[in-house]
């Protein structure tokens, strides 16, 4: 009996033996007919007959277990458990993308691939490489910029590592099961003017005189222009319309340097262009709402060596600010 236990212990389970035949194109022809709605012009991307296709799509149903994709005579469309599948997937091929990345140039030194919002990158980011890189523990890094659900799409999608971006500091600070999340620091909004703008030297100054100014604001639908226009609305009054409307918050930083208009954009920005002279932060009676900027991975995976070393740095860096 014990001899028993000890052989079925050594050999793997029937579903295992079946993926371990499959190769990466297996994985690439289901992301590609769902990108390319066809099982023929998935063929086509990675170079392959119609018949290898069929073949290589058998061969995946054949190791899950069950039909992958709905075919028909204007294509093909993933089943619901094509969809399953491919968002696990998504993750080995992603993992597979950054073997490659890292092969390409210095595949001695590890890999770390960030997502952030545009918002977060003016203090922290700096001043993590600025450490690491006195410490000579530098990784090779590749940042991507986007909106919200774009960085945490490509997180999902394995296209990514880590995410550094926000969340409304009223809200819980708990990590959904999706996502293992550490606080970093806490930003708030600033308004910011010229040095020359005749409410530079203005104390506490109200949302009614703030209204009647000329502004440079986030686009709408922005987190950025939520935040300002919610903090007006909470008083009964109706937000100002903006002069010029931009996602940017270094060109709309940079905008009002040289003119008399206003413009909101994240504290640590505002203190990092006051800094040099270019624009005063407005003194307030009222601040606006405060977010979180924290730090993202997914639940699912474990931490990569130097990805834990890039999250722990700017845990020092933050509260060393």
């Amino acid at each position: 009996m014990p001899i028993a236990t000890s052989n079925a212990a050594q050999t793997p389970p029937v579903a295992t033996q079946r993926m371990d035949l499959l190769r990466v194109r297996h994985l690439k022809l289901l992301q590609l007919v769902a990108t390319t709605g066809s099982l023929t012009a998935a063929a086509q991307v990675l170079r392959i007959s119609q018949p290898a296709s069929t073949k290589l799509l058998q061969e995946l149903e054949r190791a899950v277990g069950c039909a992958l994709v709905d075919r028909s005579v204007r294509g093909g469309t993933l089943s619901a458990a094509g969809e399953r599948t491919l968002e696990r997937l998504r993750i080995a091929i992603g993992a597979l993308d950054a073997v490659g990345q890292a092969a390409d140039a210095a595949p001695h030194l590890p890999l770390v691939r960030i997502g952030t919002r545009p918002l977060v990158g003016v203090e922290l980011i700096p001043r993590m490489v600025a450490r690491l890189s006195e410490q000579g523990q530098l990784p090779r890094l590749t940042i991507q910029e986007g909106s919200v659900a774009a960085v945490l799409g490509k997180l999902r999608e394995g296209v990514i590592d880590c995410v550094i971006g926000r969340i409304e500091s009223d809200k819980p600070a708990t990590s959904p099961d999706e996502f293992r999340i550490t606080r970093l620091t806490e930003d708030g909004y600033a308004v910011a003017c010229a040095p020359t703008h005749p409410l530079a030297r203005k104390r506490k100054l109200g949302l009614a005189v703030l209204r009647e100014q000329g502004w440079v604001l986030a686009s709408r639908g922005t987190h950025t222009r939520q935040v300002f226009e919610m903090r007006f609305a909470s008083q009964g009054l109706e937000p100002p319309r903006p002069v010029i409307e931009c996602a940017s918050f270094h060109t709309n930083l940079a905008t009002v340097s040289g003119c008399a208009l206003l413009t909101v954009a994240p504290h640590s920005a505002v203190q990092s262009y006051a800094g040099l002279g270019r624009v005063r932060r407005l003194d307030l009676a009222q601040p606006f709402q405060s977010d979180y900027v924290v730090f993202m991975t997914l639940r699912d995976l474990p931490e990569l060596p130097a990805v834990r070393l890039v999250r722990e740095t700017l845990q020092a860096v933050a509260a060393a600010s």
